[in-house]
């Protein structure tokens, strides 16, 4: 029997979920039968870490995981990745000898011995191994006609046939995600499940323009996806009883956008990033040309095949992460740092660090001008307008020592920063080059917000409760109605309204 069964649906808002309500009804007999509400992600609200912080209930200073990929202080590449040793729920639930799976949970690249199974989640290089035990692989491969872990495409308006070769991309990754999760509970018959599905964030990023568009053919994806996911969870749900616990939920939510900021332009433009002198000399970059060309010119199954063909350092090159490792590469090598106070590395808040090194012979490690120029960032940025409508923009700010606590805080971002229009987020951009501090075509129409949703059934859940929680509550809560300890250094505080009578009396002893 699955004691526990735990369904990530990634980007899933409240918002949207209350507006289709009446077409989830696997979603909506869970919110009447258990306890739901709105769940608050972590900073930065992004797969990576989210879901980590959510399997541990700790921030990301006490793991020392930031982003799928990222660079901080140091300006030196960080690839996010899950260890043993940062104490995720599926670890703490085998060493207690339950038996555990973890399926496509994004950032589990490399897998690790597990008691039971894992399935990495994306990004995975291709060519490497991506479960353990690693036979695993081989059985899955030959049973769903060749697992896939992630679309190795990009936005709809680089592929050939555009929306409809993306949307067909999606389809195939979500139905032998979900066949093959039904075929683990099958095999493995753990005690502990653990998935994700990445069906609804991907249609967002790209169809959520289409939402206010009636006589768009594309009006109804986003709800469409909506409706394929619940029906999912509606599946997924035949392998409980009602002795099981089932906690639905998302990562973060989603809101759309029409608008991009260049912080980095801006930085620029208010004295306080420097870029060297364009004269010298720039090395010529082949990959991402070389990437665009093959996603435009060759079918999708064609381009499998040169990604399963391709040398593995070589195809690397040809995914979505090495992309982003340029982007960055490239932002790190224009920079000035010598005469630099500060610089962004974006994501969906402006992350800013205080170049504290090299600026002025490091002036900047002094506490009082480090608190000072944080404090002009702040307002320089309260004080931005929207470049449509001229009204002011509101901005949020998450200043390191009020936001991240661990032995990695020194890792963390001086300053996050989300700004938000009226009705909408506002897209951050960190290219130079430029000169243009705000455009109207970001490359994606929805950005990632910290608003997700959760919701919970099992022996002793409330029926019909509204309870809003954070993200890191999840976990301990989950590990004491499981009977387990709880990590003393957690985050997350146990939500003693789930609990029944007897586990309430053991969890305050």
């Amino acid at each position: 029997m699955v004691k526990a069964m735990i369904i990530g649906l990634d980007a899933a808002s409240p918002p949207l979920i209350e507006r289709w309500i009446d077409r989830l009804p696997n979603l909506r007999t869970l919110y009447q039968s258990g306890t739901h509400g709105t769940l608050l992600s972590i900073v930065p609200p992004s797969s990576v870490p989210a879901w980590q912080c959510f399997a541990t209930g700790k921030n990301p200073a006490k793991i020392g995981v930031w982003g799928f990929l990222s660079i901080g202080p140091d300006r030196r590449l960080r690839h996010g990745k899950t260890t043993e040793e940062i104490g995720c729920l599926w670890d703490t639930c085998g060493k207690a000898g339950l038996r555990v799976g973890v399926f496509n949970i994004p950032g589990t690249y490399p897998p690790y011995p597990v008691n039971g199974f894992m399935v990495s989640g994306f990004p995975t290089p291709p060519g490497k191994d991506w479960a353990y035990p690693k036979d695993l692989m081989k059985r899955l491969d030959q049973t769903v006609d060749g697992y896939e872990i992630d679309v190795p495409l990009t936005k709809p308006s680089e592929m050939r046939g555009g929306e409809e070769a993306y949307l067909a991309q999606v389809e195939r990754l979500h139905t032998k995600s979900l066949e093959s999760a039904k075929l683990l509970l099958e095999w493995f018959k753990p005690d502990l499940f653990f998935m994700t599905l990445q069906g609804i964030d991907m249609v967002q990023h790209d169809f959520s323009r289409y939402m206010d568009r009636p006589e768009s053919e594309y009006s109804n994806v986003v709800r469409d996806w909506y409706i394929r996911l619940d029906q999912a969870v509606g599946e997924l749900r035949e392998f409980t009883t009602p002795e099981t616990y089932l906690l639905a939920l998302s990562d973060h939510g989603s809101m759309p956008i029409t608008t991009s900021f260049h912080v980095n332009e801006y930085l620029k433009a208010q004295g306080i990033l420097k870029v060297k002198n364009r004269s010298e000399k720039k090395s010529r970059e082949i990959y991402t040309p070389l990437r665009k060309m093959i996603l435009k010119t060759l079918p999708p199954n064609a381009i499998k095949a040169v990604y399963r063909l391709t040398p593995d350092r070589i195809a690397h090159k040809l995914t979505v992460s090495a992309q982003h490792e340029r982007t960055l590469t490239r932002l790190v090598d224009s920079i000035d740092w010598s005469n630099t106070k500060a610089f962004s590395t974006g994501g969906p808040q402006a992350a800013i660090y205080i170049n504290s090194t090299n600026y002025n012979a490091g002036s900047l490690q002094n506490p009082e001008l480090r608190a000072e120029l944080v404090e002009n960032l702040e307002t320089m940025l309260g004080e931005l307008t929207h470049p449509s409508t001229g009204e002011r923009i509101r901005a949020v700010y998450h200043r390191r020592e009020d936001t991240f606590q661990g032995p990695y805080a020194m890792e963390a971002p001086d300053l996050a920063v989300e700004l938000f229009g009226k009705d909408e987020k506002i897209h951050i951009n960190i290219t130079l080059g430029s000169g243009e501090i705000w455009t109207f075509a970001p490359h994606l129409s929805s950005e990632h917000v910290r608003e997700g949703f959760w919701c919970m059934t099992g022996p002793g859940v409330p029926k019909n409760l509204r309870l809003d929680a954070s993200i890191l509550d999840l976990a301990p809560t989950l590990q004491k109605m499981l009977r387990l300890e709880v990590s003393q250094d957690v985050d997350g505080k146990i939500l003693t309204q789930l609990l029944g009578q007897a586990i309430v009396i053991h969890a305050e002893d």
